[in-house]
């Protein structure tokens, strides 16, 4: 992945301190009529990292 590929999604496996570790991406739209922003798209690479909740629970 080349440099400055930022991410925010902190429940990402592929987060590593807010940049994105991944071999490759890929970015779609979401389908709605508001692509010209942020909340249109969405990133199709995404897998979610196990955390625990506030009781100390794994969740996936």
């Amino acid at each position: 992945m080349p440099n400055g590929v930022r991410c925010g999604v902190e429940e990402c496996i592929y987060n590593s301190d807010y940049a994105c570790t991944a071999e490759s991406i890929e970015v779609m739209s979401n389908g709605n009529d508001i692509v010209g922003t942020t909340k249109g798209t969405r990133c199709a690479t995404f897998e979610f990292e196990k955390h625990t909740n506030r009781h100390g629970e794994i969740v996936r």
